[in-house]
């Protein structure tokens, strides 16, 4: 008897909430790394010679890279147009931790290519509610792609199947992937990475012996790092030299002065060979240095730990010498630690910091401050990998004080939280409105990405009241929230952050964070009494925050309705020179109106949001090219019309169009409607 797959055509897709597993693709090797392995999964991908492999299984050890191979493969089979689907097993998402939604999340990803196979696939899903996995798979993918076949060579990707739960609970997916594999038409081809596993070996076995035609034989592509091998070393030395750069430009940018070549090339060689092959000792290695208050002090610790026989013991002595170092930060402490690691174990989806005050009664922060090289803070507390969990809860590696058992640990509610956090709803927290302070955070700042950000900009941080950040963003924008908080002089603040969830996260993190970036680069050069002035930037939920004094009278639309005395002609004429000030600057504003100028304690207007600023070649290099974004009700009617294609821009003369506009609802208050 078939068993019935959970979940069935109505059900959502396996999600982190509102992220996506394919939102995980990104180009994740650094650049001349893993080009070996990638050249071998390109090749075997695009071959079309009928007695190739249609399925190549990535099987090493843990921390070894499988996933960011698998995710580096997933951005390029996207850029080519060739990614059918994928899907991304974490053992900590309830919905990613099993096999009950993979048919149906890859079959709606695979709905997308199409109309007529959308419907086939739609079709299939209505009529198999209740259905086993191989009929499922038969009737939503198989059946689907064999009417309408890729024309070129496409990609099932699967990654860290092993985290799918036990070998009975995937036996069933196992037996439909081995069933339905040799009915694939022969352009579309399989990826699957995990650690080895006997069960999954059997069953990839089995396809051994299954043949598509009376003479072709069908085999697995099995592919492994060389951990030992020398590109593996080459490859990690180029991660050692990327990651330990990074941390050195953002501790340097911040005062902290380190020698000119730092690691230095002995330094890195040590690195290498107590790194036994894992590029996860490194990304763990690289956070512990960055999260020091001396890096070089952090850097000497790790190398003088004993050199480790395998990869295994390299990682567990890693986490054994985090673990104490955070025991000897004084705000580290035990009771928190338990209850922080019991819930992010067993919690069936990720927990916010602000849902981990909530539940422990007790303020967290500063203990999850202590374990962020374990841990991932922003914007759920997250383990750094499985190999930690698997440490903590194994007697015979962790030592005992820091051993996790499957039970629940005492809470001390006699311990007072040192600075309580507002508990807010899953649906607020998604913000995370916590201010982290300083910068050397490479696994949680967007600043991270961008290494130069931090220099555009002073980091005040340090100068916010964390207890102050109201629980929800006090406005929302195109691409961000604005949050209120409170500078330690009495002031008011505003903290502008992008927003990575929701319907923007559909334009990809890195689009978001390039254009939070840009803004920057526009804003902190700003410097005019009808321009917001930028205070500065901090570490704000893992992102930029960049900080701005708090307009407490609102945009000049709600400030004129409140108002109707108010000297509306005064307003226009700061208005235009604040506009005046960013051309002489070189500087296309591009979404000037009413809610775009905000009204100051003193009654004076200031033009704020700067995200789809231009900076024109003159200024710094930059193209004037953006088509139609902006307000569309507040746009000259070229950037409208279909017919001016390419040549529809934004320039400055379209910010005097949009400033003229501003004008007439302000000063002669005509709706937009009856203008436009």
């Amino acid at each position: 008897m078939s068993t019935p797959v959970t979940g069935g055509s109505d059900s959502g897709p396996p999600l982190l909430y509102v992220v996506p597993p394919t939102l995980q693709l990104e180009e994740a090797c650094i650049p001349g790394t893993r080009q070996s392995i990638i050249t071998t999964i390109t090749n075997w991908l695009n071959s079309t010679n009928i007695t190739s492999s249609k399925v190549l299984w990535l099987a090493d050890i843990s921390g070894s890279g499988k996933s960011a191979v698998a995710r580096h493969i997933g951005y390029t089979t996207t850029q080519s147009n060739q990614l059918l689907c994928s899907f991304f097993f974490k053992r900590d998402i309830e919905n990613q931790s099993n096999t009950s939604q993979v048919i149906s999340s890859m079959a709606r990803e695979i709905a997308r290519g199409s109309g007529a196979i959308a419907a086939e696939i739609a079709q299939a899903g209505s009529l198999g509610e209740g259905a086993g996995y191989v009929e499922a798979f038969h009737s939503q993918i198989t059946v689907p792609l064999s009417r309408h076949p890729p024309e070129r060579p496409s990609l099932i990707l699967i990654d860290a199947l092993d985290e799918s739960g036990t070998p009975d609970r995937r036996a069933h997916f196992l037996d439909a992937l081995v069933r339905e594999v040799p009915l694939l038409p022969a352009t579309v081809k399989i990826m699957l990475t995990s650690k080895p596993a006997q069960d999954i070996d059997d069953a990839l076995n089995k396809l051994s012996t299954v043949t598509v035609d009376d003479d072709d034989e069908l085999e697995v592509y099995r592919l492994t790092f060389d951990v030992y091998g020398q590109d593996n070393r080459r490859d990690l030395r180029k991660y050692i030299s990327h990651s330990f750069e990074r941390i050195a430009r953002l501790r340097r940018s911040n005062g902290f002065s380190l020698p000119e070549v730092w690691p230095s090339n002995q330094q890195k060689q040590s690195l290498v060979a107590h790194a036994n092959g894992l590029f996860l000792w490194v990304t763990v290695a690289a956070d512990y240095v960055a999260c020091a208050n001396d890096p070089e002090d952090a850097l000497e610790a790790l190398l003088a730990l004993q050199n480790r026989p395998n990869p295994e013991a390299a990682i567990d002595a890693l986490y054994k010498h985090i673990l104490r170092s955070a025991e000897s930060n004084p705000d580290f402490n035990f009771p928190t630690y338990y209850d922080i690691l019991d819930l992010v174990l067993s919690a069936p989806n990720p927990l916010t910091l602000s849902e981990l005050c909530a539940t422990t009664k007790r303020d967290v922060g500063p203990t999850v401050c202590c374990l962020l090289p374990v841990l991932r803070a922003a914007p759920f507390v997250r383990i750094v990998h499985q190999s930690f969990r698997e440490y903590v809860r194994d007697g015979q590696k962790c030592e005992t004080r820091f051993l996790i058992s499957r039970g629940t640990p005492a809470t001390n509610d006699a311990e007072l939280p040192r600075s309580p956090i507002k508990a807010k709803s899953r649906q607020s927290s998604m913000g995370n409105n916590t201010v982290y302070p300083g910068f050397p955070l490479p696994s949680l700042a967007t600043v991270a990405s961008y290494p130069y950000a931090e220099l555009l900009a002073p980091d005040i941080g340090d100068q916010i009241d964390p207890n102050s950040v109201s629980q929800y963003p006090a406005a929302r924008g195109a691409f961000g929230d604005i949050w209120r908080a409170k500078h330690f002089d009495g002031r008011d603040v505003a903290i502008k952050s992008i927003r990575l969830y929701g319907s923007l996260a559909s334009l990809g993190r890195h689009k978001l964070e390039k254009s939070s970036v840009k803004e920057l680069i526009v804003w902190a050069r700003l410097d005019h009494p009808n321009v917001l002035r930028l205070l500065g930037i901090c570490v704000f939920g893992g992102e930029i925050g960049m900080v701005s004094e708090w307009m407490p009278k609102g945009n000049v639309t709600e400030f004129t309705i409140n108002h109707p005395n108010a000297n509306k002609l005064k307003l226009c004429s700061e208005i235009a020179d604040g506009l005046a000030y960013l051309h002489n600057e070189g500087i296309i504003h591009g979404d000037l109106k009413g809610g775009n100028v905000v009204i100051a304690a003193d009654g004076s207007a200031r033009l704020v949001d700067f995200g789809l600023a231009k900076l024109t070649e003159e200024a710094l290099k930059f193209s004037t090219t953006s088509a139609q974004r902006g307000t569309t009700r507040w746009m000259p009617h070229e950037l409208m019309n279909p017919a001016e294609e390419s040549r529809a821009v934004i320039t400055f003369a379209s910010d005097v169009y949009a400033l003229g506009m501003t004008f007439l609802v302000r000063m002669l208050e005509i709706s937009v409607t009856r203008i436009t």
